[in-house]
């Protein structure tokens, strides 16, 4: 490309950049958008921010993108804007160059506007698996839908933006849709069938099997150069196609294409749907990478049931009792890297009409979970024994497989120490308790082992998140305000 080209694309660029901000709800929309994606944030802050907020900000929004090409390449058209391209001394090269390069700005903007956000996460927890590979996934993302919806916007020539939106939307429904598709197939093993390889239609699927992650399944391919190779056809075909269509098969108001263009341009769509789906990789033989470092606590979902309870200092047991997850129904959770004074309660599978002989109990946190067990507890616990009456049917079996209706509680004074965050909220630890006991009048102890979780926070993690996500909203309203001081 010659200097003056250059001069002339880049003109056009910033002009069509500055075109699309002087709209007149432009500024008012991102700051909507902005505003939006930051309450997310920080609304996903009490629970696992990644897993929730994550697959919003870094999968689902940026596939909007796709529609959103659609119409911003096929609008000079539907309002005779391109006629002006078309007869004035200005290259259509050069202009459509600029256009495509005006929505990947939009995009790039986007990315930065949650690069806020993701510093936060990383500034308290570091960055895991899943979130170095969002990190990736997303402007892989926003590139394939800045080339599929470039191709879908030329493909249209019409007076409406409609048909080219409507058809990007279309088009972004199945690509995402196809992801946990896929995901499902992995999981039960038919990842490779006729069914699965209809799922790598979705170039999103393929970029996440060439990065090696998954977002629910267990497996991932075991080789990836097929993907890659496939993955490089989408968005490089897009593009090539959509600019060999608008260059050289259409006018200024309708196609001018021969019978053989028009079979190439068939081809090639046939091309990009078909190739993926029959030659990009289905080996799923590989473990997938754990995506933090949250560990594995069975029955973490169940309700009822448990023998622990979390409670106060001398508070009494909660009358639904009791969880896996202790602190479940508590808000705020336990703050990360600060002591949290609390009683364990243990309920022990034995009658009161029985007394006991010896009481032995051993606390351990596991995965970054320090319990401290106060001094004096392993003294008074054997001695100050509460009861409790249970519902009918409902009790803990007692040696004999008999449901107990009154039966012994050991109160545990301990402090909780949450470190080693692997999110900013809804961290779960597992806790284990290790019990035993000899009732008078047996010859042989009875050994007790029940396991459950705590959920903890990281503290100020709310407020810092939603400091990060205001900061482009404020610069938005500040822009809104600026065209109204000079327009009014």
């Amino acid at each position: 490309m010659m200097e003056g080209d250059k001069s002339d694309m880049l003109t056009l660029y910033r002009e069509e950049l500055r075109a699309v901000m002087r709209g007149r709800f432009a500024w008012m929309g991102a700051a909507i958008v902005l505003l939006g994606l930051g309450g997310l944030a920080a609304v996903a802050t009490q629970d696992s921010w990644l897993d929730g907020y994550g697959v919003i900000g870094y999968f689902l929004a940026p596939v909007c993108f796709l529609p959103l090409a659609a119409g911003a390449i096929a609008s000079p058209r539907a309002n005779r804007f391109v006629e002006s391209v078309f007869t004035a001394p200005v290259d259509r090269r050069d202009w459509f160059v600029a256009k495509v390069l005006v929505v990947s700005t939009l995009a790039a903007a986007y990315y930065l506007a949650v690069a806020p956000l993701a510093v936060v996460y990383v500034a308290n927890v570091g960055i895991p698996f899943l979130l170095a590979k969002f990190l990736i996934w997303t402007p892989g993302i926003l590139l394939v839908c800045v080339a599929v919806g470039t191709l879908i916007g030329v493909l249209f020539i019409g007076p409406s933006v409609a048909p080219p939106v409507a058809t990007g939307v279309g088009v972004m429904l199945v690509y995402a849709v196809l992801v946990p598709l896929q995901e499902l197939l992995v999981t039960r093993g038919y990842g490779a069938t006729a069914t699965g390889h209809v799922a790598l239609i979705s170039p999103l699927v393929l970029l996440k099997n060439g990065l090696g992650f998954t977002l629910a399944t267990s497996a991932v391919p075991a080789s990836t150069f097929a993907t890659w190779v496939c993955l490089g056809l989408i968005v490089c075909g897009s593009f090539a196609l959509a600019a060999w269509i608008f260059l050289r098969t259409q006018g200024v108001e309708s196609w001018e294409a021969s019978s053989g263009q028009r079979t190439v341009i068939v081809l090639g769509l046939v091309a990009l749907v078909l190739v993926p789906a029959l030659f990009a990789n289905t080996d799923y033989d590989k473990d997938a990478p754990a995506r933090n470092n949250a560990p594995s606590i069975p029955g973490l979902f169940m309700r009822g049931g448990g023998q622990l309870a979390l409670v106060d200092p001398r508070a009494t047991a909660p009358a639904a009792c009791c969880d896996t997850l202790l602190n479940r129904d508590k808000w705020p959770s336990l703050p990360t890297s600060q002591p949290t004074r609390q009683d364990l309660l243990l309920f022990l599978p034995v009658n009161t009409k029985q007394r006991l002989a010896r009481l032995d109990i051993h606390v351990t946190g596991q995965s970054g979970l320090d319990v401290q067990v106060l001094p004096t507890a392993s003294v008074d616990i054997g001695h100050d024994l509460e009861t409790r009456t249970y519902s009918p049917g409902i009790g803990p079996a007692d040696a004999d497989g008999q449901r107990i209706e009154t039966g012994w509680v050991a109160r545990i004074p301990v402090t909780l120490v949450p470190n080693a965050p692997w999110d900013i909220g809804g961290v779960r630890y597992p806790i284990d308790v290790d019990a035993t006991y000899l009732v008078e009048g047996s010859s042989q102890a009875t050994t007790l082992s029940a396991r459950a979780a705590v959920e903890a926070h990281v503290p100020n993690a709310l407020a810092e998140m939603a400091g990060a996500g205001a900061v482009l909203p404020l610069f938005c309203f500040f822009a809104i305000f600026m065209r109204w001081k000079r327009t009014r």
